[in-house]
């Protein structure tokens, strides 16, 4: 029962609906999004609504702690300073009006010594407002500028806050879990399950506690733990704050010893995760790789940006961010003057393509950049096909990429593209062994420039390459990924067929695809 959304849980559970399992996969949507059940293929995908209660209430007291203010000197908000300071204004003016009155009726009479007492008493209560409209001045300033000095003091320390693990809680820092935790749990009891499959380190604990209710009832229930990357392992540039990132591997490292079957994507993670926690058996590696269709008729990329046939066309498909190198693929572009290149951006538009773009628009090559969108899964390896070389600048360096093996490399290789790949080390190696491309120095656009030119003059046959595609298939997965099961359920699943694997959503009512 996978515990999550995205292709990688889907080719899990069409996989196992092959084999004979009865699979409900839980998708998480937002509160007030469509619930209605859907179906792929023989799965029931049951949307979840998970409000977000535990963030909202981190978030707020947050943001009291960003909002507390000293109140020493002064309680006043601006607003009522300034109303204050407008009304001792008036009363000033007003009490000298009515001194110049009083001064105008002084004197040497009976009258007008009582005019000039009036006057002394005025004069007094001028002074008075004087005083009174400095002291409000100088004590709302003096507080102002404390209340700046707090808020400065409040930012420092939540910036190096943000930046340690110290004190770091799930209640604080990752609160959707207990969120995950309060939507996925009933349903779970709901269903009875005999194997819970997780995807992320968010909903392991979840998981395991349903588990072990249903034990509590007499039924065992196994929990499989898919670790698609090497977490504690992920560079700086993609962490995004250190404590949230800190905390999420707390959660790997609390949970994953508890879990009946742990799998992963690659076998320098799988050794990594053994070592690193201890565990007592090695998880087993089930590579991410794309589903092996037939072509579409779908558009390539070649005719969705209108580039000439006869026009290299290199094509880089995946998120647009410095921690995928992709800077080093737009700047090689100078020395590749005949080259022109897709960026297949995801999410589509990407926030980052801007600053891309006027990177390239101040070498000179920004013409020659085409950003496009994402198509579906079936519809990719046609897609990408119309390119001529795919790039994958993945930096090397960190242990999760030099431990990664991308989707996006194995989506190239169905696609019939050779491929131009950095020094990341499992991703390098897999291109030499297999001789399917060139690779180059992380970081370094005159290295790949000169990696397309040298796979350009000698590129590996079509033949090759559709015959690693079809060995690196999810297809050939599915052996795997059954022999898992069926070991910790006793289950005997049955081989499937060489059928298409069925991984389109639809609506029981309509069929239609979503």
């Amino acid at each position: 029962m996978p515990l999550d959304r995205d292709t990688r849980a889907k080719k899990f559970a069409a996989t196992l609906a092959r084999g004979g399992y009865d699979v409900v996969v839980l998708s998480p949507v937002t509160t007030g999004d469509d619930t209605t059940e859907q179906v792929m293929g023989g799965v029931r995908i049951i949307p979840v609504p998970v409000a977000t209660r535990h963030r909202d209430a981190a978030n707020r007291r947050s943001s009291v702690l960003r909002q507390t203010q000293v109140r020493l000197l002064s309680r006043e908000d601006p607003e009522s300073y300034v109303t204050r300071v407008l009304e001792q204004k008036r009363e000033l003016r007003r009490n000298r009006a009515k001194s110049a009155r009083l001064r105008s009726e002084v004197a040497p009479s009976a009258s007008g010594v009582v005019a000039g007492f009036k006057l002394a008493v005025v004069k007094g209560q001028g002074t008075a407002l004087k005083l009174e409209l400095r002291g409000m001045r100088s004590r709302w300033h003096a507080q102002d500028r404390l209340n700046r000095t707090v808020a400065r003091s409040w930012s420092s320390f939540d910036r190096r806050r943000r930046d340690t693990e110290l004190l770091a809680t799930t209640r604080g820092v990752l609160p959707e879990v207990r969120d995950y935790a309060d939507a996925f749990a009933p349903v779970l009891d709901r269903l009875e399950p005999d194997v819970i499959h997780a995807h992320h380190p968010f909903i392991l604990q979840t998981a395991l506690r349903a588990a072990r209710r249903r034990g509590a009832t007499g039924h065992d229930c196994a929990v499989v733990y898919d670790a698609r990357e090497n977490f504690a392992g992920i560079p700086d540039g993609e962490r995004g704050s250190s404590r949230r990132h800190a905390v999420l591997v707390r959660q790997e490292a609390t949970t994953i010893r508890d879990v009946d079957r742990v799998i992963t994507v690659s076998e320098p993670i799988a050794e990594e995760l053994r070592r690193r926690y201890a565990l007592p058996r090695t998880p087993s590696v089930v590579l991410n790789v794309p589903v092996r269709v037939a072509r579409s008729a779908a558009l390539t990329v070649r005719q969705v940006i209108g580039v000439d046939a006869d026009a290299m066309l290199l094509v880089y498909s995946g998120g647009v961010s410095p921690a995928r190198g992709i800077e080093t693929l737009v700047d090689a572009l100078t020395e590749l003057p005949d080259a022109q290149l897709a960026v297949v951006a995801v999410p589509y538009p990407h926030p980052s393509m801007p600053a891309l773009l006027a990177r390239a628009e101040l070498a000179g090559t920004a013409e020659r950049i085409h950003v496009t969108g994402p198509v579906s899964q079936r519809d990719i390896a046609t897609f990408l096909s119309g390119a001529d070389v795919a790039v994958h600048p993945l930096p090397g360096g960190s242990p999760n990429h030099d431990q990664a093996m991308p989707n996006k490399l194995f989506e190239y290789l169905h696609a019939a593209l050779p491929l131009v790949v950095s020094d990341a080390k499992l991703m390098a190696h897999f291109v030499r062994e297999h001789e399917v491309g060139e690779t180059f120095v992380s970081g370094d656009p005159h290295s790949l420039a000169s990696a397309v030119k040298r796979l350009v003059s000698a590129p590996p046959s079509k033949a090759h390459l559709a015959a690693l595609a079809e060995r690196y298939s999810w297809q050939g997965q599915e052996a795997l990924v059954l022999k898992v099961y069926d070991e910790l359920t006793g289950f005997t699943s049955r081989v499937p067929g060489a059928d298409d694997i069925d991984l389109h959503v639809t609506t029981p009512e309509s069929g239609d695809d979503e």
